[in-house]
């Protein structure tokens, strides 16, 4: 009888142990996502895209692009063409909304037309920071 009951205590314990486990990590077992691009298509999305993250490869998910769009994730190809052309187009907004940002702070205004004839010149596409040129710490 004894035996039993601890063989049952055992098994309480190592079943609270392992739901504890995987409670802690989000639900994610062995590092993979709950949700993820197990299929992707090379079709253009026509919805409105407000936003993408790239996704690696981790079976059961495969390399992909996800679109957020106003109606939800889209999975996309990532070797499809208007994909490339689509960051791009995301990346170059998201550089304007921070450039547009940058045009708003409390900055001297011969330091602010240096900066933006600096990046005119420029022919990286780093964006332009915000901290002050007077302030020797890096952000």
């Amino acid at each position: 009888m004894q035996l039993n009951q601890k063989m049952m205590m055992s098994l309480a314990a190592i079943a609270v142990i392992m739901l504890v486990m995987i409670t802690g990590t989000n639900g994610q077992i062995f590092n993979r996502p709950i949700e993820c691009c197990t299929s992707v298509s090379d079709k253009e999305i026509t919805l409105p895209i407000t936003g993408f993250k790239l996704q690696k490869y981790n079976p059961p998910c495969v390399n992909a692009v996800i679109f957020f769009t106003t109606e939800g994730p889209r999975c996309s190809y990532w070797k499809a063409s208007w994909v490339n052309q689509k960051i791009q187009e995301l990346n170059s907004k998201s550089l304007m909304n921070k450039e547009w940002k940058f045009l708003n702070t409390k900055m001297p205004m011969c330091s602010l037309l240096l900066r933006l004839e600096t990046k005119m010149n420029s022919t990286d596409s780093t964006p332009l920071s915000t901290a002050s040129p007077h302030n020797s710490t890096s952000a």
